[in-house]
């Protein structure tokens, strides 16, 4: 079984190629609903990021390989990701969260950071034949504790 999906997905990457770039289309938070001005999230904040992928050449024919191939362009594209979407996040926890500190989103020892959660195995793809691309959720770790609204 393994040697059969290996060579499936062998074949598949000799016809299906992920492309480098990519556009930030916004963030999904899965945190306790019901925030008040008293209560604090925890220290890590699970997100996901929504973001257009472009391809070339055919998809891949099973759902798994797409996913390795997929999580193979996350971990090549890992610090190029977070630079996008630093600003990004700093702009929503302003908005969203105006009584936390989301001043670290845009200082340069931040940068060297990741916030692209590397062990993530389904990217649930959409996908947009037409246009060539992918819209994928990567998921993020954040170690911060946005207050309330």
């Amino acid at each position: 079984m393994f040697t059969e999906e290996f060579i499936r997905i062998v074949n598949a990457a000799k016809k299906f190629k992920i492309k480098d770039d990519f556009e930030f289309i916004g963030f999904d938070e899965i945190t306790p609903e019901g925030l008040s001005e008293h209560k604090n999230l925890p220290d890590i904040i699970e997100m996901w990021a929504a973001i257009k992928i472009f391809f070339e050449g055919t998809l891949p024919e099973s759902y798994k390989s797409l996913n390795l191939m997929i999580g193979d362009w996350v971990e090549k594209n890992e610090q190029k990701i977070s630079k996008v979407l630093y600003p990004e996040l700093h702009d929503y926890f302003e908005k969203k969260y105006p009584r936390s500190d989301s001043s670290d989103f845009k200082t340069k020892e931040f940068e060297e950071e990741s916030v692209v959660w590397l062990d993530q195995l389904d990217y649930m793809p959409i996908i947009d034949e037409n246009e060539n691309s992918l819209i994928i959720e990567v998921e993020l770790v954040l170690n911060a504790e946005p207050l309330g609204k």
